[in-house]
This record gives structure tokens, C-alpha cells and sequence, in this order.
């Protein structure tokens, strides 16, 4: 029997479901290093999201759903300020506007 562990659409194992983007973004100032899972946008334009922090790695994910405008405006943000991120702009507004392949 073999064993088959999913990957992420960002190709890293991180515990997404399948058709979530994980967006690592690093700590910086007073933030925390937060993780998101960012599920496919649905045609209303609404994403949903999965939130960890750093703060407390073992609490359960704060669940949330958003434009995904308004999602992709916060995150640009968060990059201009400095935070790293392990996923590029491009390849997360790719996935925010439901255009081309996911990011690998």
C-alpha cells in the first residue's frame, strides 16, 4: 500500500487542503510570523482564509472570509512594509484573480 501525503498548490506540505495557497509571511516589527491558507476564490469573489500565528503555533486556525481584493490589497501591504513572504506577489495574485496555472 503506498502512502500518498497532499501537497499544497504552492508545492509545499504544509497541511492545505487541496486549492489552498500557504503564504508564510515573516515576522517584522510588533506581527508575528503568521501563516494563511488561502482557499480558491469562489465567482463572488469571496476567499476563504485559515490564519496561525506565531503567537501560538498549537491554537486551532482562525477561519475568516474576505474579498479577495481586499485580501490581495493587505498582503501587498504586508510586503511593502518589509515582511518576507515564501510565496511571490505574482504567484499570489495569480491566485486572488483566479488567472493561469497555480504557483508551483
Amino acid at each position: 500500500m503506498t502512502s500518498h501525503r497532499s501537497r499544497s498548490a504552492g508545492g509545499a506540505d504544509a497541511g492545505a487542503a487541496a486549492g489552498e495557497l500557504p503564504v508564510l509571511l515573516g515576522a517584522i516589527g510588533g506581527a508575528p510570523e503568521t501563516l494563511l491558507l488561502i482557499g480558491t476564490p469562489g465567482d463572488d469573489g469571496v476567499v476563504h482564509v485559515r490564519v496561525w500565528s506565531a503567537s501560538d503555533w498549537s491554537a486551532p486556525p482562525r477561519g475568516r472570509a474576505e474579498r479577495a481584493t481586499a485580501l490581495l490589497q493587505w498582503i501587498e501591504e504586508q510586503s511593502a512594509a518589509g515582511r518576507s513572504m515564501n510565496q511571490s506577489l505574482y504567484a499570489v495574485r495569480l491566485w486572488l484573480r483566479r488567472e493561469g496555472s497555480p504557483p508551483r
